[in-house]
């Protein structure tokens, strides 16, 4: 199976271009799995399609290596794209071959340091529910089950060995100070949450610790709204009325998933001219963007996006550097021993596999010849039978699998000799006479 990515992240895209291929929208993920599963139905591919505000990345595991275009296509087929609507992605795109390539890079998306804010924590949560899903679409399978148990498992090791998260500079935090600079002073100051999303509530505390006085919260779900309202001691109010509710508001933070801008330049103008002067802060940190990017140039009007906050979250990254330094290390050590276990699992398979279906045959032809002569069986002592004789073939399997994946992992382990181990699985097929004998170099050696 070969393992691949493709994608686009912060690193290498501006919002604007991350929003057009965002998987965020309410339904939009489902719909993506769906159209993966019909896609690469019947080909033994499996897929996991991770997107948050600052990735969309697509994991491939398949028996044949798709190009650089099939991948991009069923990632733009995924968004309800056409090849032409993404014209414009190659020069942002992050593609990856390889088990060793792509295994690392998830293992550092997982453990925060591919994070705009460097250890940051919710990236965990979000890559496991990205699995979930995918998984509950039945589209991973023997090759990206254990690589995402594994990129999980790393996660949680590079936070408690390393104390990667300890201090994190949040955009949450960067928001508060950018508006401290703006206003001097936070005390007094109304907040307005649109959507209630997990960010939203971050946000929303820093910005109370730093003096803010109140909280609305509007969401399309008002028993949501009411929900964050109240852990925030805020009040919730309904999404239709939020234009009404920006004049009394000091900060505006937007993030509510929706499809298209829920801001509009027209909006907002007739809202200032109300406030006398009073400035507006306004924090959008949704993919895509909840607010016109005109509205910035409104006088009054402080506008920032996701990627504006990366800049302030930036500078206070090399505080962490010498923990985060620590946790690469252990990344790529845990990489390469997946890639490594990956390798000799895939060696093995097909010897496992002539050997399971050797055995599978012997039981089925010995069954075939047994059941005339007991006609006179009821249907359930006959099933009875089947499965005492299936349970003797799995059992009668075991040993020579767990030999065969231990021959396979000590070549990749450099425990042995590959001439040696191939020797040792022709062996096997001598043993259980199978037809594929493998093949050998000009000097007579076994080729493993």
């Amino acid at each position: 199976m070969s393992l691949s990515l493709i994608g686009l992240s912060h690193h290498t895209a501006p919002v604007e271009v991350r929003e057009r291929i965002a998987f965020t929208a309410p339904g939009a993920l489902k719909e993506a799995l769906v159209y993966l599963k019909e896609t690469l139905r019947g080909t033994g591919a499996e897929a996991v399609l991770l997107s948050t505000c600052n990735r969309t990345e697509l994991y491939l595991a398949s028996p044949t290596d798709f190009s650089t275009d099939d991948r991009v296509s069923l990632l733009l087929g995924a968004r309800g794209a056409s090849s032409h609507d993404g014209s414009g992605f190659p020069p942002h795109l992050i593609e990856k071959r390889g088990g060793h390539l792509v295994t690392e890079h998830l293992f550092r998306v997982a453990s925060g340091l591919e994070s705009m804010v460097l250890g940051e924590s919710d990236i965990v949560r979000q890559v496991k529910s990205a699995y979930g899903e995918s998984s509950a679409a039945g589209l991973s399978g023997t090759v990206l089950n254990p690589l995402f148990h594994d990129a999980l498992r790393v996660a949680k090791r590079a936070r408690t060995e390393n104390d990667l998260g300890r201090g994190a500079f949040s955009v949450g935090h960067a928001a508060a100070d950018l508006a401290e600079t703006i206003f001097g002073s936070l005390a007094g100051r109304t907040v307005l949450l649109l959507g209630a999303g997990k960010m939203s509530e971050t946000t929303a505390r820093h910005l109370a610790s730093a003096g803010a006085a109140s909280v609305l919260v509007a969401n399309r779900t008002f028993d949501r709204a009411a929900r964050l309202a109240e852990i925030l001691n805020g009040r919730a109010i309904h999404y239709d009325a939020f234009p009404e509710h920006l004049l009394r508001a000091d900060i505006v933070i937007a993030s509510t998933a929706a499809p298209h801008a829920v801001v509009h330049r027209d909006m907002v103008e007739g809202v200032m001219r109300q406030r006398r002067q009073r400035p507006l802060f306004l924090i959008d940190i949704a993919v895509p963007r909840d607010i016109e990017t005109a509205v910035g140039d409104i006088d009054g009007v402080f506008l920032y996006n996701i990627d504006d906050l990366q800049q302030v979250v930036a500078s206070d990254i090399a505080e962490r550097r010498s923990r985060a330094a620590k946790a690469e290390a252990m990344v790529r050590e845990e990489a390469l021993a997946f890639a490594s276990r990956l390798r000799a699992q895939q060696s093995a398979a097909p010897l496992v596999t002539e050997v399971r279906a050797k055995l599978h045959s012997i039981a089925e032809a010995e069954l075939a010849r047994l059941r005339p002569r007991l006609q006179n069986v009821s249907e359930d002592e006959w099933r009875a039978i089947v499965a005492m004789v299936q349970s003797i073939e799995n059992k009668i399997a075991h040993d020579p699998t767990v030999k065969i994946k231990e021959f396979a992992a000590a070549v990749e382990g450099g425990l042995a000799p590959a001439e040696d181990v191939a020797q040792k699985m022709e062996t096997v097929r001598e043993l259980f006479n199978l037809s594929v004998v493998a093949s050998r170099d000009d000097a007579g050696k076994p080729i493993p």
